[in-house]
């Protein structure tokens, strides 16, 4: 058809209205999302720190939101009950979960019946951040350094208690994997989450943890608990003095935990990039960047494509581990 014929024009004119039309629609549809509260789900008791990030984002995105943000606990099966729940959550944006490293990668590992699959009934949202684990032990343990409870492992083999947080979780692997460098027994303690584990940890019911920071470090600064490295190449600025375990004989004790929110899979694609935005709004704030940090949490301005590669390549990694600690499904 020339393209100066009338009819032409018209076709072209009204393809423009539509697209305006489409253009204009969009935000529209940005604008009423949310009308309603959202959920962030923390698949392990509070005081975790998943719970701990969780709440801090909660509250900085209900003040930007003007909407209600709701955390709800569901723990169990080291993560396992809370992602399953999600999972099978409408795909509307509403409900969104904190994942930890357990529960997106490992679980499905060594976790036997695990009812979702990560790559198909998820679809990441963003980082919210990372953490080194704390190696922390009782006061009473006769260590106040990594060679001082190394030597006492030697000394008495199978006696030094450390706690985990479920079977296969970043603490039962940290352990295992220091007793394999060290080239010593010690004996896992298996709890249903981080903050039970702190706190018999605290109360002399297992000598050893490799915690969460957030959970552990107030326990460390009132002396309660001691505190002998944690798991990266340098110290954490939450407590400078605590040596890196990754630096001082331990390389491969670099096993920075991490946290991120996942929506289930089939949110339409312009919540998920209204989530994303939002979320990482309030991670980079500097009132929730700060808070965080205090507690060693180090926050993350990664797309949602560059977590989603992130997240494959941690699977591989823990798989590699798992494998040469012989940790076996249960």
């Amino acid at each position: 058809m020339n393209p100066h014929h009338p009819y032409r024009r018209l076709a072209l004119r009204a393809i423009g209205i539509v697209g305006l039309s489409v253009a204009a629609a969009q935000p529209a549809l940005a604008q009423d999302f949310p009308n309603q509260p959202i959920r962030i789900v923390v698949p392990y008791g509070p005081g975790g720190t998943g719970d701990v990030i969780a709440r801090f984002v909660a509250k900085k995105l209900s003040e930007d939101l003007n909407q209600s943000i709701v955390v709800e606990n569901k723990a169990g099966a080291a993560g396992s009950i809370g992602a399953a729940y999600v999972a099978r959550s409408p795909a509307d944006g509403y409900t969104l979960l904190l994942g930890y490293t357990s529960e997106m990668v490992i679980n499905p590992l060594v976790q036997k019946g695990v009812t979702y699959n990560v790559a198909s009934d998820f679809t990441p949202v963003a980082l919210a951040g990372s953490t080194p684990l704390l190696l922390v032990a009782n006061p009473a343990v006769p260590a106040r350094n990594l060679a001082e409870l190394l030597a006492l492992a030697k000394a008495k083999p199978g006696t030094v208690t450390y706690a985990t947080a479920g079977h296969g979780s970043p603490a039962h692997i940290a352990g295992a994997l220091l007793a394999r460098d060290a080239d010593v027994k010690l004996l896992g303690v298996p709890y249903k989450g981080g903050s039970q584990a702190v706190t018999d940890t605290v109360g002399g019911v297992v000598d050893i943890y490799f915690s969460g920071m957030p959970p552990a470090v107030p326990f460390v600064k009132s002396g309660k608990l001691t505190a002998l490295g944690v798991t990266a190449t340098e110290p954490s600025p939450a407590l400078p003095d605590v040596p890196a375990l990754a630096a001082h004989g331990f390389p491969r004790l670099d096993l920075a935990s991490w946290f991120g929110f996942f929506v289930p899979h089939g949110v339409p694609a312009d919540r998920l990039a209204f989530l994303h935005d939002r979320i990482l709004a309030a991670l980079q704030s500097a009132e929730v960047k700060q808070g965080l940090a205090m507690q060693g949490v180090q926050t993350s301005g990664m797309s949602a494509a560059a977590f989603a590669g992130f997240v494959r390549d941690e699977q591989k990694k823990y798989a590699d581990l798992i494998k040469e600690l012989n940790i076996a499904a249960e």
